[in-house]
């Protein structure tokens, strides 16, 4: 395991242009958006049906937290389908599947690569939004640092999602394309469910409890303006489990795949 994570991390820190290329894409739109508020300019983003308007900080935070409806989890879709599907479009699994012999160890690196990416382009756009806001003072407080925790841990799980995604899909294009459509779509497609387990009480019941303790459902939770500290135990937890659950799931579909 060390000796493949080694590798993988050597090859996404060293060899991907793109992480570097989004990661300044992403310090640049949060920077670009504090400015925009700090000269008194709102900004109105529709996305998944909705529309998010932009006016203070604490919006452009807010916006960090809901990968559905803004740009940073089109970026975690993105780093995570392409690195991984480029082991599909260059044939790359046939040399590490020889060396290490171990595909369990192949997924859990690839894993743990995505769950970090993620968590890292997430703190990213909330240091740039924070130190450029010139409003540190207010803006530190008790509940931002437990919000910030969630944050972290919610895109950790997303990143462990979207690795199960990519390594699933046996296509460096198909990744990409159904990575984006589970970010960009999961809201309106969580709803169509509700909607239709709402005929039965039972069934109901059951996929209200599944959204609530979904990544969308944490997400909901966080951003609400009634969010208290206290909550962020059952978050991380309820992250671990989503974590820990896609895991189980992705190295049972991985184990099956020609390599």
């Amino acid at each position: 395991m060390p000796n493949v994570l080694k590798s993988d991390f050597y090859r996404f820190a060293t060899s991907s242009k793109l992480l570097y290329g989004l990661a300044a894409f992403v310090s640049g739109i949060a920077f670009l958006l504090v400015m925009m508020v700090r000269s008194d300019i709102s900004l109105g983003i529709g996305a998944s049906d909705t529309w998010i308007i932009i006016r203070e900080i604490d919006d452009i935070i807010q916006m960090g937290i809901q990968f559905h409806n803004g740009l940073l989890g089109v970026v975690v879709a993105v780093l995570i389908s392409v690195f991984i599907g480029q082991e599909f479009q260059w044939k790359t699994w046939q040399n590490k599947w020889v060396t290490i012999k171990s595909r369990s160890h192949i997924y859990l690196s690839k894993m743990v690569l995505s769950s970090f990416a993620s968590a890292v382009m997430f703190l990213v756009y909330q240091l740039v939004a924070l130190f450029g806001s010139g409003q540190m003072g207010s803006i530190l407080t008790r509940e931002y640092a437990f919000m910030l925790i969630c944050g972290l841990f919610i895109y950790a799980a997303l990143g462990t999602v979207i690795c199960l995604i990519a390594m699933s899909v046996k296509s460096n294009v198909a990744s990409v394309v159904m990575c984006l459509c589970y970010v960009l779509f999961i809201e309106t497609l969580l709803f169509a469910v509700s909607n239709l387990a709402s005929r039965s009480a039972t069934a109901g019941r059951f996929v209200d409890w599944g959204i609530r303790h979904s990544i969308y459902g944490m997400v909901t939770v966080v951003s609400s303006v009634d969010f208290l500290p206290e909550r962020t135990f059952g978050i991380v937890i309820n992250a671990l489990i989503i974590m820990a659950l896609s895991t189980v799931i992705g190295l049972l579909i991985f184990r099956k795949h020609e390599l």
